[in-house]
């Protein structure tokens, strides 16, 4: 019965995906038609420009070309706003995915970008958990990264997961149980990826773009033919992890603040109520320094900086390392 059910959807899928293809031919050919016209249109009229004097005939003719222009323009508008989303559509990605690529904040290019991340979460905490970091990041009006365990993705979090994107954060992958993927075959690598992929495109909506692994190991065994997403690194590792203290993070990152911390990306933990707690200070200090704190996606962007699957990314910025497998 499963079997039958299954072959039924994939049917109803080929038929959908058959009647979209040809609605979008259809949206072509219309807006190819549109064009050709404006383009003849637009030969009249220079034609006729060339002289000082018109004839009553050739103003006729101009006028009529005007009108028919704008209202050619107006047909050609309708044609985009038609077709475009069905267009996208019919691509790998969603017509939402791919306008992610493209921001809508406001940048001040004065000013320096650093990419906070989080490691291991999210943290269900009610108290210095990632509730209350993603509470601060909207105060300071700051986005961060948030590289998620699978196994931390439930209907429990899934609500942590949808206010991260709508306040502008991004979702990475950090496999599904910490494990070392490098010590991994192929399949195994694999089922830690594609199975927290799955999670995070099912709990936020939003298809996962960049993995980060386990203690930041990758190899040419796994990248770039287990993984189709660029793994990112980091410049500065916070260690809070290991320290587990709010007054060593603070003063980290205030030490590290001191240099060129222009497009760095930074390492630290949502699961330690220690970071949250740092954060406190840290994102305040950052912002009032005249830091913007951004996603690593707009990081790159910005940066002019494409991300590659099959790449490995210790940061961002010109000083950063990639390493190409």
């Amino acid at each position: 019965m499963h079997r039958i059910n299954e072959t039924n959807d994939e049917d109803s899928c080929f038929v959908n995906h058959s009647n979209k293809k040809e609605k979008n031919m259809k949206g072509l050919k219309r807006l190819a038609g549109v064009l050709g016209v404006i383009v003849l249109l637009c030969g009249m009229l220079t034609g006729c420009s060339g002289k000082k004097l018109y004839s009553e005939e050739e103003l006729t003719q101009i006028h009529d070309v005007i009108g028919t222009v704008e209202q050619m323009t107006k047909e050609f508008q309708n044609v985009i706003t038609d077709s475009l989303p069905t267009l996208l559509g019919d691509m790998s990605s969603s017509s939402d995915e791919l306008m992610d690529f493209i921001s809508t904040r406001k940048y001040d290019p004065n000013k320096k970008i650093i990419a906070l991340t989080f490691d291991d979460g999210p943290s269900t905490d009610e108290t210095n958990g990632t509730s209350d970091l993603l509470d601060l990041l909207e105060q300071y009006d700051s986005k961060a990264t948030f590289f998620c365990l699978g196994n931390r993705l439930n209907d429990e979090s899934a609500p942590l997961l949808k206010r991260m994107v709508e306040l502008g954060c991004e979702i990475g992958n950090h496999s599904y149980d910490h494990t070392q993927l490098t010590r991994l075959d192929a399949q195994g690598v694999r089922d830690q990826i594609d199975k927290t992929n799955e999670l995070i495109k099912q709990y936020s909506g939003k298809a996962c773009r960049l993995v980060r692994p386990p203690y930041g190991d990758a190899n040419n065994d796994i990248v770039p033919a287990n993984v189709s997403q660029p793994f990112i690194m980091w410049d500065v590792d916070t260690l809070d992890w290991k320290n587990k203290n709010t007054a060593s993070v603070i003063s980290l990152v205030e030490k590290y603040k001191e240099q060129d911390w222009d497009g760095a990306v930074i390492l630290m933990h949502d699961i330690h109520s220690t970071t949250i707690e740092a954060c406190k200070t840290i994102i305040p200090e950052l912002v009032n320094d005249g830091y913007q704190l951004v996603t690593i996606s707009e990081l790159a962007y910005l940066k002019g900086v494409k991300l590659e699957p099959g790449k490995s990314y210790w940061g961002i910025a010109e000083k950063s390392t990639v390493t190409d497998y």
